[in-house]
């Protein structure tokens, strides 16, 4: 394996543990979804919301991060000299990702990290980041699927 594949390779492993843990705190809020004011009153559920929303943060941020660059790099032999934007365009004239798909994601990643908890917006961003979880696992996969 060369050095790209090797981080490749690391980056689908990281994604791997995070998008498990993800979707074991998802599954466990399975019975308390929609998400109200209410369902944050409670510890337990509060305690795997917090799971969920550190590793969807995880996910975004390491997709971002890492895995887009690698995978431009990979089809494209350089990412030198191109914004996060350019990145995306190549990857959505290639049919591997849709950018806007992508920087829905970005959103929801920016307004969990910077709501305040008895902000009404919470449970809506909550709410839309676990009915949107099979979405970014369907990033993850095309982007995955597109360097085997």
């Amino acid at each position: 394996m060369d050095e790209l594949e090797l981080k490749l390779q690391s980056a689908i492993n990281e994604e791997e543990k995070h998008f498990k843990r993800f979707f074991s705190a998802c599954n466990k809020l399975n019975v308390d979804y929609p998400f109200n004011k209410k369902t944050l009153e409670n510890e337990d559920v509060v305690e795997h919301l917090d799971q969920m929303t550190w590793r969807f943060v995880k996910i975004q941020d390491s997709i971002g991060r890492r895995l887009i660059p690698f995978v431009v790099e990979y089809h494209f032999d350089t990412i030198y000299g191109l914004t996060f934007k350019d990145m995306l365009n190549k990857l959505e004239k290639a049919n591997i990702l849709n950018s806007q798909d992508w920087n829905l994601f970005r959103i929801l990643r920016n307004d969990i990290t910077h709501v305040y908890p008895d902000d009404d917006k919470l449970v809506d961003t909550l709410n839309e980041i676990y009915l949107k979880k099979e979405d970014l696992y369907e990033i993850y996969n095309s982007l995955k699927k597109s360097i085997q």
